[in-house]
């Protein structure tokens, strides 16, 4: 602190300036995130072109918009590609909705994968945590 050379200045209610001062240390009472956990994949069920991926996590996931395929691929057995042509997540619901490039048939099995992106907007908690990648998850045909 310094004391201004006009205008106000701090002082007591007895009108007494406060002494200038510099580089004095500050406590930081600012708490430490109280959610350090990243969200994890629980399960996923895809029906038609729709797969809804559901993770496990204390709080809510982050609502940013995901870009493409915002890191995800879907696998069948049956060889024929499936692209995954957007990703929407819904907070509260802690679900990441893929929507395919074909219908998923009813007797197909599917797996889906997750490697996080290099930029934009990832799969992760309000508090920031990014989710992990993950391979050949199974995905329930409904």
């Amino acid at each position: 602190y310094t004391k201004p050379t006009s205008g106000a200045v701090v002082q007591d209610a007895a009108g007494n300036d406060a002494a200038d001062f510099s580089a004095k240390p500050v406590t930081n009472t600012t708490p430490a995130p109280s959610d350090t956990t990243a969200p994890e994949f629980s399960n996923a069920a895809v029906n038609g072109n729709e797969l809804v991926l559901t993770y496990t996590e204390a709080d809510t996931l982050d609502p940013a918009a995901l870009a493409g395929n915002a890191g995800f691929t879907v696998s069948s057995t049956t060889g024929t590609a499936i692209t995954v042509n957007s990703a929407v997540v819904n907070a509260t619901a802690k679900t990441v909705t893929l929507t395919l490039s074909r219908a998923v048939a009813s007797a197909e099995t599917v797996t889906v994968s997750y490697t996080k992106p290099t930029s934009g907007a990832v799969v992760q908690d309000a508090a920031g945590n990014d989710a992990a990648d993950f391979s050949a998850k199974p995905v329930t045909n409904t």
